[in-house]
């Protein structure tokens, strides 16, 4: 073993000494060989595409479920200023006289929130939840709209 460790220090090491370190184990060398780490690459590469589209239905599910979370609190906003005024809130800035947080803040990143009805409605209001155009493709055109007795309609599909 010296013999070895003062081969190692000298400048000019035998190029057959690192096969001595090769890890035998019941007859075998310990390890991979090419074929079997391209086999393992290509399986988790079909993985990963099979994965994609699944991860990115939930993400917009999850999305969806934010918008008509946000839709449920502007109806519950209109009820408390009709409750308040005898009329609905509408209008372009209707959503800015509701005692509500403001969903279109800068934290609403995927959907643009309004009140469809005109100001001073008495008999009913539509909100609407617009997906921002910065969406992947199938999903850019969708809107989810709310009225008074709570129903949702949309174009695109409810969780």
């Amino acid at each position: 073993m010296e013999a070895l460790y003062t081969q190692l220090l000298q400048s000019n090491i035998d190029p057959n000494i690192m096969q001595r370190f090769n890890i035998v184990f019941f007859g075998r060398k310990i390890g991979f060989t090419l074929t079997e780490l391209l086999v393992v690459v290509v399986i988790v590469a079909i993985l990963a595409t099979l994965a994609l589209p699944m991860l990115v239905k939930t993400i917009e599910k999850a999305k969806v479920g934010e918008a008509l979370s946000n839709l449920n609190l502007i109806r519950t906003g209109q009820k408390i200023y009709f409750l308040e005024k005898a009329c609905f809130s509408g209008g372009d800035n209707g959503i800015d006289f509701l005692n509500i947080e403001d969903p279109n803040d800068a934290t609403a990143a995927y959907f643009i929130y309004s009140i469809t009805t005109t100001a001073g409605a008495t008999g009913d209001f539509n909100a609407k939840a617009q997906r921002k155009s910065t969406a992947p493709d199938p999903y850019d055109d969708y809107y989810y709209e709310i009225g008074k007795d709570g129903t949702i309609t949309s174009n695109g599909p409810l969780i």
